[in-house]
């Protein structure tokens, strides 16, 4: 256990030190903000729930590395960020799929979380209803997601 909490307190350091850095002159503050928003509400969530529901490492590094592909979208604006200028020229896109990889990361690491919660505080095991079940919230999680941003622009 002893190692699961040095592992969470040096990923909270890195995600806080990102989420710092990319405040430095992002392209724009609003964007930047609303990006990150599921940081700030996500981290309290897990902060006041950690006794009761430990999250095991992966999904720990899955969960921080989530909010570091949300962070240097909001930084950049997900159009603007390089990598995914790197991944136009590797691959010959014709435009930036950084937001391809945010959605990836928006679909899978919801899923993983709600698996873990299935499998621990209900009967279910794993299998076929657990994945249904982990895609729908997935599913749920990004289109409430996808009205919010709508709503917002």
């Amino acid at each position: 256990m002893q190692h699961g909490k040095h592992l969470a307190t040096f990923l909270v350091a890195m995600v806080g030190l990102a989420l710092l850095v990319s405040l430095i002159h992002p392209h724009d503050l609003m964007t930047w903000f609303l990006e990150v928003a599921p940081i700030f509400i996500a981290t309290p969530i897990l902060f006041f729930t950690r006794q009761r529901f430990p999250l095991t490492p992966m999904l720990m590094v899955l969960i921080a590395i989530h909010a570091l592909i949300l962070i240097l979208g909001g930084h950049y604006t997900y159009a603007e960020v390089p990598l995914g200028d790197w991944m136009r020229g590797w691959f010959g896109f014709e435009r930036n799929h950084y937001d391809r990889i945010g959605y990836f990361a928006q679909g899978f690491v919801p899923a993983m979380v709600a698996r873990e919660i299935l499998l621990r505080v209900t009967t279910l095991c794993s299998g076929r209803m657990v994945a249904f079940l982990c895609v729908c919230i997935a599913l749920a999680i990004s289109a409430s997601y996808e009205l919010i941003e709508m709503a917002v622009a």
